[in-house]
């Protein structure tokens, strides 16, 4: 079985990976708004899925969206968790502002809530190899 288109929109592409995980897609600037409903999508096929694992890819994001950091950390990992997340992999994005998003998000989530990589490869091996289910 191939990779499964879930959900597209301008901003993210949510896709069902042949390996068992969500592969999220972010494209471009991110508002707090964008962050928030792409997010709410993420988990809405988490659940649907009954999946354990994300790869949360910010490679095509561009700029800083640190105004939705807290409420990533605070109120959308918790629901992820509770959903069944149990291994989420960040490929950082290349642009400096989005890094420091990513960061900022992870310092004030419960340790262990996100694991950062460079690229997409990486990511997918650590939650192939690693994260056996």
């Amino acid at each position: 079985m191939g990779r499964r288109q879930l959900y597209t929109s301008e901003h993210i592409d949510i896709h069902l990976e042949p390996d068992g995980w969500l592969h999220a897609d972010w494209k471009g600037y991110q508002s707090v708004d964008m962050v928030k409903s792409g997010c709410e999508e993420i988990l809405r096929h988490l659940a649907e899925q009954r999946l354990s694992k994300v790869l949360n890819d910010n490679t095509n994001v561009t700029g800083i969206w640190v105004g939705a950091s807290y409420w990533v950390a605070s109120n959308w990992f918790p629901r992820l968790r509770e959903a069944g997340l149990r291994h989420f992999a960040w490929v950082q994005s290349p642009s400096r502002l989005s890094q420091i998003s990513a960061i900022t998000t992870v310092e004030h989530a419960t340790p262990g809530s996100a694991v950062f990589f460079d690229d997409v490869s990486s990511a997918a091996r650590w939650l192939r190899e690693a994260c056996q289910p």
